[in-house]
């Protein structure tokens, strides 16, 4: 009798699982058919018998997230993180505060999806994701600088920080134009790797550029250089023109002015061939860092030596990407960069600024986020939902269960909608180890 007890108890335990199981399956089955108030009645009754049902509460989200019920649906998300920090949830969060505009909450949100997420295929959606939002955060934050412009102080900007202003092209011809971009964004790329400067975003520039309605023959304009570094929030502002020399050759001048103390000190010129180029911008930026005072570490100078690519059509192609960007032109920009990617498929920058534009593009054109469920949502969550319920089937997990596998039979609801290692703090289901199952489990 007393070993019937107890096995009366683990069926007792299984069979009110197994409900709670069953009202999720139905809820999340009546939200797939778009019967939301049945899914809701279902998934409530799932949660009021097991109330740290995660799967069930996120499902409560997604069901008024499709009704554009979108504080119940935070609220239902938050219930099933705070249960169990899920990708799923926090990408709905994202999907939801960039619809109501907190654009940093979404940031915060859709950077946990991203840890949370491990290794899932569409992982690199939702980072594609994050840079456009990161990148709308400059513009604005650009937007704003201009607008209170007169509050601004450069002796608040950290001594280290350095702009890379775009370097002024305009007198190479047509074709070469987009040159003056690259050579700018390659320098900001290998000042960055100098542990002691704090390099600001191009975008940032451009936005402050444009709201100034500066035109590129005046970008090497030290005159103009202290307002744009302290709209900026730089110390120092480095300028530059590119110009043709002879048939095939090149010269790049540059100065560098202490927005600070107005002060502006030159940089000795730089010239070549068309076919070094590579090697004059790199002699560049050891020419720029000694004007700078900064002596590198041999860690730092190896890292200037790399250089991105050495096609130099790609990095044509690339440098008419960062044109096309700046002129808000994202699906050219991303073909540009594709072609950059194509031609050198070393090249990791063009093929990273490829998806971001393209995922930019997409962003613009679907309009206000929410109106409809877009690709971005229905490829993610579907991809996300088979990486969280791929866990234990229900046969599976009853046999853990009867097997002693599992000794707290309460939580056999848990182990039957998500397989999870043991929590911690007592026998197997309550501490650590590790179940091994070998052998041919299909066998007759």
């Amino acid at each position: 009798m007393s070993r019937f007890i107890p096995a009366l108890l683990l069926t007792a335990a299984l069979l009110s699982a197994g409900c709670a199981q069953s009202l999720y399956t139905q809820g999340k089955t009546a939200s797939e058919d778009g019967d939301y108030d049945v899914a809701l009645a279902r998934l409530y009754d799932a949660v009021a018998e097991a109330p740290d049902d995660f799967l069930a509460w996120r499902e409560i989200g997604v069901v008024y997230y499709n009704q554009g019920v979108l504080r119940k649906a935070e609220e239902a998300f938050a219930s099933s993180n705070r249960i169990r920090p899920n990708a799923l949830s926090n990408f709905y969060l994202g999907l939801i505060f960039e619809q109501t505009g907190e654009i940093d909450k979404a940031i915060r949100v859709y950077g946990a999806a991203i840890n949370l997420y491990g290794s899932g295929k569409d992982r690199k959606m939702i980072e594609e994701r994050l840079g456009v939002l990161i990148d709308k955060k400059l513009i604005e934050e650009a937007r704003v600088a201009v607008r209170d412009e007169d509050s601004l102080s450069v002796a608040e900007t950290p001594e280290n920080s350095i702009a890379v202003i775009n370097f002024d092209g305009s007198n190479l011809p047509p074709e070469l134009e987009p040159l003056a971009l690259g050579l700018a964004e390659f320098t900001a790329m290998d000042l960055a790797k100098v542990s002691g400067l704090k390099v600001l975003e191009r975008l940032k520039i451009n936005v402050i550029l444009d709201e100034l309605k500066i035109s590129e023959s005046e970008y090497a304009d030290p005159a103009l250089a202290p307002r744009v570094g302290r709209l900026l929030g730089s110390r120092k502002v480095v300028l530059g023109s590119i110009t043709t020399s002879g048939e095939k050759g090149f010269r790049i001048d540059s100065r560098t002015v202490d927005t600070a103390k107005g002060s502006t000190r030159g940089t000795e010129p730089m010239q070549g061939e068309l076919d070094e180029f590579f090697a004059v911008q790199k002699n560049f930026v050891f020419s720029l860092l000694d004007t700078l005072g900064i002596a590198l570490s041999k860690k730092e100078r190896d890292a200037i030596e790399e250089v991105p690519t050495e096609d130099f059509l790609a990095f044509m192609s690339y440098s008419e990407g960062l044109f096309y960007e700046k002129r808000g032109m994202h699906r050219d920009a991303a073909r540009s960069f594709g072609s950059a990617s194509s031609r050198d498929p070393g090249f990791s920058q063009a093929a990273e600024m490829s998806g971001r534009m393209g995922s930019t593009a997409d962003y613009d054109e679907q309009g206000k986020p929410g109106q409809g469920r877009s690709d971005f949502e229905k490829k993610v969550s579907s991809s996300m939902r088979g990486e969280d319920e791929g866990g234990l089937g229900s046969v599976q997990a009853a046999n853990l269960a009867n097997g002693n596998f599992i000794l707290d039979p309460e939580l056999y609801w848990l182990y039957g909608s998500y397989a999870i290692a043991p929590p911690g703090g007592g026998p197997v289901g309550r501490g650590y180890g590790t179940i091994l199952i070998e052998g041919n489990l299909d066998a007759d």
